[in-house]
């Protein structure tokens, strides 16, 4: 029998991700805005049609008694407005408020007025424009945390699946804390491992993780709660959102995208529609898994 003069190599063996792969990065301010961009600065063309909606949420949103886009993300907004414990007349900073939809949803609901924080240059005219078409009192400034200045003070300050993309997650509540106001509040809703055991990356994970520049900084709660404590912060509130309203979020968001995909296509090219259309699958799978929760915690500046 004669032998194959070109064997197949075999497939090398996974051996985890590269180093800068992974999670927990530092970068300097200019890069981190980069990294975040290659994910977010993409057209509302793009974004728009998948998160769906009359706010655009990107984040998961709150099905029990909805159904449609719209009543989902307004009942999670209702429900960081509970854990902050709006009132008329407040003042709120939103960190890593995308497009401003729950910016403005939540001024105009509750009668506060609002801070929005992006590194896109393109969710900052978009926010603009959202913000003059509903007469919202609130703003959305194109600036890095770290770099963002106040005076006047804020009641509360949130953030939405946001801080993950926080590496120095103990400086982001240093921060937090001198903009609040005595007895302001924080409130953060994210995704935890719920074992540290848990942050070691699969394949899947390597993909999400570029996907997002590799800006991921996942952690535990207790972790988080840890960090709290340490920044001067006393934990009011901490309510846990059953994985299966994301589960259905990311289900929505792929039946859109598949409703839409002549129209996505064109806005980004078959590439880039295939790629994200793969990541938000590979989500949908993550949240069926006991590896995360997704939390919300309120915390009191003391």
């Amino acid at each position: 029998m004669a032998r194959d003069p070109h064997p197949l190599t075999p497939a090398p063996r996974w051996t985890g991700p590269a180093p800068e792969q992974g999670l927990y990065h530092t970068y300097p301010d200019h890069e981190d805005r980069e990294r975040t961009n290659r994910h977010y600065d993409h057209p509302t063309a793009f974004f728009y049609p998948i998160l769906g909606g009359a706010w655009q949420v990107y984040s998961c949103n709150l099905w029990a008694g909805a159904t449609t886009d719209t009543e989902s993300q307004e009942a999670k907004l209702d429900l960081l407005a509970r854990a902050m414990g709006l009132r008329p007349g407040q003042r709120i900073l939103d960190v890593g408020c995308a497009w401003g939809g729950p910016l403005v949803y939540l001024s105009t609901r509750y009668r506060v007025e609002g801070v929005g924080l992006t590194l896109s240059p393109t969710q900052k005219r978009a926010a603009d424009r959202r913000i003059a078409e509903h007469r919202a009192n609130a703003a959305v400034l194109e600036r890095h945390w770290r770099a963002f200045e106040d005076e006047r003070g804020f009641d509360a300050v949130f953030t939405d699946e946001a801080i993950t993309h926080f590496n120095d997650l103990g400086a982001f509540f240093a921060k937090v804390h001198a903009l609040l106001r005595p007895g302001g509040v924080m409130v953060n809703k994210e995704l935890h491992y719920t074992s540290s055991r848990y942050a070691q990356f699969s394949r899947a994970d390597t993909f999400v993780s570029e996907v997002f520049g590799a800006t991921g900084n996942y952690r535990t709660l207790g972790e988080e709660l840890v960090l709290l404590d340490q920044h001067g912060f006393a934990v009011q509130r901490v309510e846990q959102i059953p994985m299966e309203h994301y589960q259905r979020t990311a289900d929505r968001w792929l039946t859109n995208m598949h409703q839409h995909r002549a129209a996505l296509q064109a806005a980004v090219g078959l590439a880039h529609y295939r790629r994200f259309r793969t990541y938000l699958k590979i989500v949908r799978k993550m949240t069926n898994l006991p590896t995360m929760s997704l939390d919300v915690v309120a915390a009191a500046r003391l």
